[in-house]
Parts: C-alpha cells; sequence; structure tokens
C-alpha cells in the first residue's frame, strides 16, 4: 500500500470520529431516488406524518436539537465537554451554557441578516449530509458567519467522507422556497456563483484548513488532513472529488392535503404508504428541472446532488424551528 493510500486510509478514520450522529429518518422519510446514470443525482423526501397529519412539528423540534453540533465548532464542544467532567455528578448547569451559545449564534445570524430565510434548511442540510452521505461537517459555518470578518455568501456548509479511494468533498447549499422548482433555480444559480468564483472557492478551502474542525485531531492526523485540504496540490498526489449538494425545504399543501379520510380500518403507516406513492411520482418532473437550471447556469448536473423535501409550509418549519427557542423570526417567504 502506497503512503498516498495510506494517508488517505488514516484521513477516513479521523474523518470517522469527527462525524456526528443523526437519527433524521425519524423525522423525515425518503419516498424515491434517481437512478445513475440520470442526473442530477436526485431525492425525494418528505416530512414524516402522525397518522394523517405533517408532524412539522416534531420535525422542526428534531432539528433544533442538532443545532449546536452544527452551529459550534468541534474545539468550543470539547471545551463545554471538559467543563461538563469538571462538575460534580448530576450537575447540568453547563448544558445552559451551551443552549444559550447555540441560541446567540442563529439569533445573531436572523437578525443580522433578516431576509435570509434559509438557517433552518440549513441544519436540514448537516442532518442529511451525515445520515445519506455519510459525510463529517469540516467546518461550523453558523459560527463563523456570524463573525464580522466572514462574508455570509459563503457556503451553507462543507462536509467530507472517504470512499472508494477518493476523498469526497461536499459543498453544501440549502434552499427554502415555496416550490420545487423555484428551490432549484435557486440552488443552481449557488453552485453556478460559487464554481465561477475562484476567490470564493479557495476560501472556503482556507476555512477548513485555518477555521474548521481538523484542528481539534492529533497534529499527525492533522497534516495529513491539511495536505489532502491543500487547494494547490496536484490532483495526482491527492484524489479528490468534488460535489455540490442541494437540499430544497419546498411547501405543498396540497400534497398532504389530497390524503384519504381517516377511517378505523387503515393500517398503521397507511397515509405515509399513500403519500410516498404519489409523491414519487414528481421524481422526473423534479429532476428534470434541476437539470434545466443547472444546464441554463452552465453548472455540471454529474457533480450535483439535489435532495428536495417536502413539507406543507417551508415558512411555518422555520418558524416552529426558532419558535423552540422561544423567538419569533421575520416572516420571510411569502
Amino acid at each position: 500500500m502506497g503512503q498516498s493510500s495510506v494517508g488517505l486510509e488514516k484521513l477516513g478514520q479521523e474523518l470517522v470520529t469527527l462525524k456526528d450522529q443523526v437519527q433524521l429518518s425519524k423525522y423525515v422519510a425518503l419516498a424515491t431516488a434517481s437512478v445513475d446514470p440520470s442526473q442530477p443525482a436526485t431525492s425525494l423526501m418528505h416530512v414524516r406524518l402522525q397518522e394523517n397529519l405533517a408532524n412539522v412539528q416534531s420535525f422542526a423540534r428534531y432539528l433544533w436539537s442538532r443545532t449546536a453540533n452544527y452551529a459550534l465548532s468541534r474545539k468550543r464542544r470539547l471545551e463545554f465537554d471538559a467543563e461538563q467532567a469538571a462538575l460534580p455528578p448530576g450537575d447540568m448547569s453547563v448544558s445552559l451554557s451551551i443552549a444559550d451559545a447555540t441560541r446567540d449564534a442563529f439569533l445573531e445570524f436572523n437578525e443580522k441578516y433578516p431576509h435570509r430565510s434559509s438557517e433552518v434548511g440549513e441544519v436540514l442540510a448537516y442532518c442529511i449530509a451525515i445520515e445519506h452521505l455519510g459525510a463529517a461537517q469540516l467546518a461550523a459555518k453558523m459560527s463563523l458567519k456570524t463573525n464580522n470578518n466572514m462574508p455570509v455568501h459563503g457556503l451553507d456548509g462543507i462536509h467530507a467522507t472517504v470512499d472508494g479511494g477518493w476523498l469526497v468533498i461536499y459543498f453544501l447549499e440549502s434552499k427554502l422556497s415555496k416550490t420545487a422548482n423555484g428551490g432549484a433555480a435557486d440552488f443552481a444559480e449557488s453552485v453556478a456563483d460559487f464554481t465561477s468564483n475562484k476567490k470564493q472557492y479557495r476560501r472556503e478551502y482556507s476555512i477548513v484548513r485555518d477555521l474548521g474542525n481538523l484542528d481539534t485531531l492529533d497534529e499527525e492526523s492533522r497534516q495529513v488532513a491539511l495536505r489532502y485540504f491543500d487547494v494547490m496540490a496536484s490532483p495526482d498526489d491527492v484524489p479528490k472529488r468534488e460535489r455540490y449538494v442541494g437540499v430544497v425545504l419546498y411547501s405543498d399543501d396540497k400534497l398532504f392535503k389530497g390524503l384519504s379520510p381517516v377511517n378505523n380500518q387503515q393500517q398503521p403507516g397507511f397515509h405515509e404508504k399513500e403519500l410516498a406513492a404519489t409523491y414519487k411520482q414528481e421524481l422526473e418532473h423534479h429532476q428534470k428541472a434541476a437539470m434545466k437550471h443547472l444546464t441554463d447556469h452552465g453548472a455540471d448536473p454529474n457533480k450535483c446532488l439535489v435532495y428536495f423535501v417536502v413539507v406543507p409550509d417551508a415558512d411555518e418549519v422555520r418558524e416552529l424551528f426558532y419558535g423552540a427557542m422561544g423567538y419569533t423570526p421575520t416572516k420571510v417567504l411569502p
């Protein structure tokens, strides 16, 4: 085994240690996904049901429960661990500090950028990257975006995993939208803007190298990781793939209102199966819409993955998400 292969294997092991645990599938179901070679890779997901009703409140609260891991750097989280370990058994006061730090990050972001609406989508994208792509978060972008020296227009997330002899880097973009088509158009525009902006491209790699979660690895592992995240490295020396992941959280109230009336003869999961069967029929439409927008913007569909997540009202999910922390955000989706 060559030195490069050994280094990549070690990096893969270290990325596993950085990967958080999520259980998104309890709240969001995968209805169907496209099959290669059709492009872009497209998945249709929907909020789970409580009998015949969309369980958006549990979904929003679950996303809020993941925000500390999403928003706080690994270094800061380890500091909280050390503070907790120093306390007497049963003393949970550190948990209040964690909650406050997380809430402050989101409130500061919302108040500084009231017309940005995708922060709940960012947490959703984080969960999808971990659960469906097996990729660890490389940088806590939310905490960086509240820094006055960081541009708000940066990517929503950067994740990575080692797969099949490649380091696969996922650039995440989340969109909240009234429609699937509108969200796909917004994602395509973001991909095109990012891929054509070499300065921003280099900045994102610098964030991983200088401000990301790699600094919590031991020095040997960190040096291996830094070599693989060197944007100027030779492609032959560092086998890596870059993929662009779009998570579109969008509204379709008619889909949920079109379910059969409730009766006592229905088996558990009846309405969720009915919803999934209807929703699956939208796969070709959604995939073609994503393809059209990506092609129109000059982006490469072969390097894109699109996750459509349907709820009755995307803005309601955002409001419930902030409501879980006792805050009422500015309504931004008309």
